[in-house]
C-alpha cells in the first residue's frame, strides 16, 4: 500500500493531466494545419475552369478551313466588326486602303490578329504583359504585312500607273460640269461599294451547313 501512495503522489507530482491536456490541444493545431496544407494542395492540382468560349471563331480560324456558309457568314461579321470600330479607326489608317478584304493574305492575317486581340484584351486569364505583346509584337508585323500587300492598290498619283483595285479620283470642276459629283469612294473608307457583292459571293461559294437529324 505505501509502494502503492508513492506512484500515485509521483503522478499527480509530474502534473500528468495537464500535460495529457497540452498534448491533445497541440494535435489538435496539427491537424487543423494538415487540413489546410491538404486544401490548398487540392486547389493547385485541380483542374481549372473552362475559358468561356468567345463568339465565332475562337483563337484563330481559318478561313481555308472547310467551313460551310453560316459559319462563314459570321466569321465575316466577327472580323469585320473588330476591324471597322478598333483596328481600322485606331491603329490602321495609315496603311489602311477600302480593298483590303479582297486580298486573302491580308483577310488570314486580320483573322489571326483579331484572335490574338481577344486572347489579350478581352479575356480575364492572361497575364497583363499579353496585351503590351499585341501591341509591340502582333500588330507592328501584321502593319508590315498589310503595307507590303496593298502597295499596288491606290490613286494613280501614288506613282502606280496601273493600280490593282484603283480607287477614282474625283473629278476637277469644269465650265460644263462646275459642281462634279464625288466618286464613289475614296481612299480615306473602310471598304469599296463591291465590298456586300464580294462577301456574298464568298459566302455563296461554301457548302452548305449540315442538316441537324430529326
Amino acid at each position: 500500500m505505501s509502494d502503492a501512495r508513492k506512484r500515485i503522489t509521483d503522478l499527480e507530482n509530474q502534473k500528468l493531466k495537464e500535460r495529457l491536456e497540452q498534448l491533445a490541444y497541440k494535435v489538435g493545431e496539427h491537424k487543423e494545419q494538415l487540413a489546410a496544407i491538404t486544401e490548398a494542395f487540392a486547389a493547385l492540382h485541380a483542374e481549372p475552369e473552362p475559358e468561356p468560349e468567345p463568339d465565332w471563331p475562337g483563337v484563330s480560324p481559318s478561313w481555308t478551313d472547310d467551313i460551310d456558309q453560316d459559319q462563314a457568314r459570321e466569321l465575316w461579321d466577327w472580323l469585320t466588326e473588330w476591324c471597322q470600330n478598333i483596328l481600322w479607326p485606331i491603329y490602321a489608317q495609315d496603311v489602311w486602303k477600302p480593298c483590303w478584304y479582297r486580298h486573302t493574305r491580308v483577310r488570314v492575317a486580320l483573322t489571326a490578329l483579331r484572335g490574338a486581340h481577344h486572347w489579350s484584351y478581352e479575356s480575364t486569364k492572361v497575364p497583363p504583359t499579353r496585351s503590351l505583346e499585341w501591341e509591340f509584337r502582333w500588330w507592328p508585323q501584321t502593319e508590315t504585312l498589310i503595307r507590303a500587300e496593298l502597295q499596288d492598290c491606290g490613286l494613280p498619283r501614288d506613282d502606280l500607273k496601273r493600280p490593282k483595285h484603283p480607287v477614282p479620283m474625283p473629278k476637277q470642276p469644269t465650265v460644263e460640269d462646275p459642281h462634279p459629283a464625288p466618286p464613289a469612294f475614296t481612299a480615306k473608307d473602310f471598304v469599296d461599294p463591291g465590298f456586300f457583292e464580294y462577301v456574298e459571293r464568298n459566302i455563296s461559294k461554301r457548302r452548305e451547313p449540315d442538316k441537324e437529324a430529326d
